[in-house]
């Protein structure tokens, strides 16, 4: 079995894979929703912190790759970002409000 040796990324490696997360976030900065690869499936959009970057995410986390995101039309149809969507809404009966 291969050993694994740990490749040290150079400063303009990852000034060059910062500049390519910002390029897509900007890219995705007007849709409505994205699809996953050649998925059908679209999904809610949002943002995450990576290694001080702020990149595109899915709403669900079924894709961790932000470049595998692509802008697509029309409105979100994966159920898992749909639920987090009306969790977000409002509070819930019967549950104390932390931050009225």
């Amino acid at each position: 079995m291969p050993e694994h040796t740990e490749h040290q990324l150079t400063d303009t490696e990852v000034e060059h894979l910062a500049a390519t997360l910002r390029r897509r976030r900007a890219e995705l900065a007007t849709a409505e929703g994205v699809r996953i690869g050649q998925g059908t499936v679209v999904h809610g959009l949002t943002t995450h912190m990576w290694a001080g970057i702020e990149v595109p995410a899915v709403s669900c986390h079924a894709a961790a790759d932000p470049l595998r995101l692509f802008p697509a039309p029309g409105a979100v149809t994966c159920r898992r970002c749909l639920g987090r969507v009306r969790a977000e809404r409002g509070q819930v009966p019967g549950q104390t409000e932390l931050w009225p």
